[in-house]
């Protein structure tokens, strides 16, 4: 993931990995966020590059946090922050998490795909780890979106949807995806670029790659005592 802003120095980028299962909402990720040489992060964290381990239940993401950016937050002690993605559209500056089906919920791309538009191309073959694949270009589109997931999703998906078309201003978005010979989606690449607080651009490109499907293994909540809720 690349991000840029008119509001940063330099653009930030964040590589990671983790494992997903879309049906229940549950997954684990590790991520390293590198802010390029920007001061004010290196004086806080003392390095320019940031690891987290997130861990996804429901509607809830856990973040371990490194100490330093604890103590930055004032919740030193706690080595986890909760934040509930179901409460995010009243918080300035959060907001855009709870929207953003990136760093939400990555296996709810797949079923972000469910509606597409009708305008769908086929860009050609390419081989995608190894893998022989067909490259299609579509549009999103995100009033299609809720309709298109389980009846029990409706409700939240549609709350993010809808700060997701106030900050990007429109109800598509343009997406890349890479199908294989089994019809399973091997890749997906998406640029947003929501508006932020004092007419501040933001621009953002994800690519995720999905390597293995299959059972994945439940993961486990910190525990209660070493978790600070931020919302």
């Amino acid at each position: 993931m690349e991000i840029s802003s008119s509001a940063m120095a330099t653009p930030m980028t964040a590589t990671g990995g983790g494992t997903f299962e879309p049906r229940d909402h549950t997954g684990s990720l590790s991520l390293a966020m590198n802010f390029g040489n920007d001061p004010g992060v290196i004086q806080t964290l003392g390095s320019d590059v940031l690891t987290l381990h997130e861990v996804l239940k429901g509607t809830t993401i856990y973040a371990e946090l490194p100490a330093a950016l604890a103590s930055a937050m004032q919740i030193s002690g706690k080595r986890w922050v909760a934040v509930n993605l179901a409460k995010l559209a009243g918080l300035p500056g959060l907001s855009v998490l709870g929207s953003n089906p990136v760093s939400s919920d990555p296996g709810q791309m797949l079923q972000y795909l469910r509606a597409v538009s009708d305008s769908v191309v086929a860009e050609g073959h390419q081989v995608v780890d190894g893998v022989q694949t067909t490259h299609y270009r579509a549009d999103l589109s995100l009033d299609r979106v809720a309709a298109a997931l389980p009846s029990s999703d409706q409700a939240v998906a549609q709350q993010a949807l809808s700060a997701l078309e106030q900050d990007v201003q429109t109800d598509e978005l343009p997406v890349d995806v890479w199908v294989d010979a089994h019809h399973l989606v091997r890749r997906i690449e998406m640029s947003i670029a929501p508006t932020l607080g004092g007419g501040e651009t933001l621009d953002e490109v994800m690519t995720m790659d999905i390597s293995d499907y299959g059972p994945q293994s439940p993961p486990s909540a910190p525990p209660a005592d070493e978790v600070a809720s931020f919302n």
